[in-house]
């Protein structure tokens, strides 16, 4: 089996989906590696890192088409697939966005093309297989943090700042932690599970909320003690996101507020929320999504998301032969 990997073409995207050490890694296991030419470069791989572990790299992404039974790629690629040499049997693995490729995905579908997408794999909590999703939720829940807070005014950056997290999976316990790192306060978190307020405490949250889906508690926390930043992360894997900051929750904002919600292509947390845009509210509040936040740091992202695609192309593999 041939598998091929794509340079990214999704706006300022610098992972790559596959490292050298895992294209040696897939070499060694019998698999065939196609790389499209730059395809590492973002991340600080060489073409000739590539050659060194045993792929073949290529100069157009439709020779690796052409060429491979799995298509590996950190994001949707920008440009149509369908003017790719795609055929059945074939799959596409990687973030497949599917609340806003729902369409595209069944006409692959259709054609036998088959989209492995990390948003929708449940995670097996019964191994040990690294998870691409929960460690790119993990960087994005820090970076957002840190990205958020710089658009604060400086007089606020100046203070120890109030923040407030939606969500307690990997995402948002990673953004609880990143306020210790700016000796902030610590942050709120809100949930939607009383069990979940161990590991929002062991994270280093001040308090738990936990928010029904009337969002009063969350309401009475936005009127009694508003943040200067609110960092949203609330998603069930392959579902779409609640919409948690209504119009009313945004009315209790003080102007300055800033509203990061990483889970924009889910729907997102917010209600102003607009993908990969950065938008100022009538009332002074900032709303902001970036779909690749793990970008800020490209190689030990691309590590991580390489060991992930690595060990799915292993099973895809498995099972084809």
């Amino acid at each position: 089996m041939i598998v091929g990997v794509l340079r990214e073409t999704a706006p300022r995207e610098s992972r790559v989906a596959l490292t050298p050490d895992d294209v040696r890694g897939l070499s060694t296991a019998g698999l065939q590696v196609v790389v499209e030419e730059g395809a590492g470069r973002g991340a600080g791989f060489a073409d000739s890192a590539y050659r060194a572990s045993g792929a073949l790299v290529v100069a157009d992404r439709a020779t690796v088409f052409e060429s491979s039974g799995i298509v590996a790629w950190v994001k949707p690629p920008a440009f149509e697939l369908a003017s790719m040499p795609l055929r059945a049997g074939m799959a596409l693995v990687g973030f497949q966005d599917p609340h806003y490729r729902r369409d595209e995905i069944d006409r692959l579908r259709g054609r036998g093309v088959e989209s492995v997408g990390f948003d929708l794999v449940p995670r097996d909590e019964t191994t040990t297989e690294i998870d691409a999703l929960s460690t790119m939720s993990r960087i994005a829940g820090a970076v957002g943090y840190a990205e958020g807070r710089k658009l604060l005014s400086p007089q606020v950056r100046a203070r120890p700042i109030r923040s407030l997290v939606l969500g307690c999976g990997t995402a948002g316990l990673a953004a609880v932690a990143a306020a210790h790192t700016f000796a902030d306060e610590k942050p709120s978190a809100v949930g939607n599970r009383l069990e979940q307020e161990s590991a929002a405490l062991a994270a280093g949250a001040g308090r738990f909320v936990p928010n029904q889906d009337d969002n009063a508690a969350l309401l009475d926390l936005l009127a009694t003690t508003p943040p200067d930043l609110i960092v949203c992360t609330a998603v069930h894997r392959g579902s779409r996101a609640p919409r948690l900051l209504g119009q009313a929750s945004l009315d209790l904002l003080t102007p300055g507020t800033v509203i990061v919600d990483l889970v924009a292509k889910a729907g997102g947390n917010c209600v102003a929320t607009v993908p990969d845009t950065t938008v100022t509210l009538p009332n002074g509040v900032l709303v902001t999504h970036r779909s690749n936040y793990p970008t800020a740091h490209p190689r030990a992202a691309s590590h991580a998301y390489s060991a992930a695609m690595a060990a799915m192309i292993l099973r895809i593999a498995k099972g084809q032969r």
